[in-house]
């Protein structure tokens, strides 16, 4: 008899408690694991894997824009430290309607990564606390400028010639 390895004990976990949510799990590699959900149930396989497989550190969030496709998938990357496996747990939104639940509630860790995904992206994470500009100027009135189709305003571009002006005159 074959040991498993940690990650594909992972894999195997979470899809025997979500078969229906769970879209594709994997072993990527030594200490890597990509698990896709259905985005309704995102929040209920985060609360699985801090509760029941000890991932208890949120790495980061990201999103990525199939404007092809007409979606969006946000990605929270979080790590086991006592398994020292880091878990992709990724789903997919609809474009016209970026509307994800925030897993604050689950790694509180996650508070400024989704701050960061809303405002570059536009996906509203329903139950954030906090959805406010972070990194963008305060009077930012521009569209998410991480979309591919985001094309900068003119009153921004503007904005921005001057300033590189005013940076390499001085």
């Amino acid at each position: 008899m074959i040991d498993k390895s940690a990650e594909e004990l992972i894999v195997d976990s979470v899809k025997a408690r979500f078969p229906e949510e769970v879209i594709e799990a994997k072993v990527q590699r030594k200490n890597r694991v990509s698990i896709s959900v259905r985005n309704n149930r995102i929040y209920d396989v985060g609360l699985f894997l801090r509760d029941e497989l000890e991932f208890d550190h949120i790495a980061s969030v990201s999103g990525v824009d199939y404007i092809d496709m007409n979606e969006f998938e946000v990605i929270y990357y979080v790590w086991s430290i006592n398994k020292k496996v880091l878990v992709g747990l990724r789903t997919k939104i609809p474009r016209d309607n970026p509307v994800l639940k925030s897993l604050v509630d689950v790694w509180e860790g996650v508070l400024y990564h989704e701050r960061e995904v809303w405002e570059m992206f536009g996906i509203k994470f329903e139950g954030h606390p906090n959805l406010s500009l972070l990194l963008l100027p305060e009077d930012w009135d521009g569209p998410p400028p991480l979309r591919k189709d985001f094309v900068l305003p003119e009153t921004h571009q503007e904005r921005l010639e001057e300033k590189i002006k005013k940076l390499s005159s001085g």
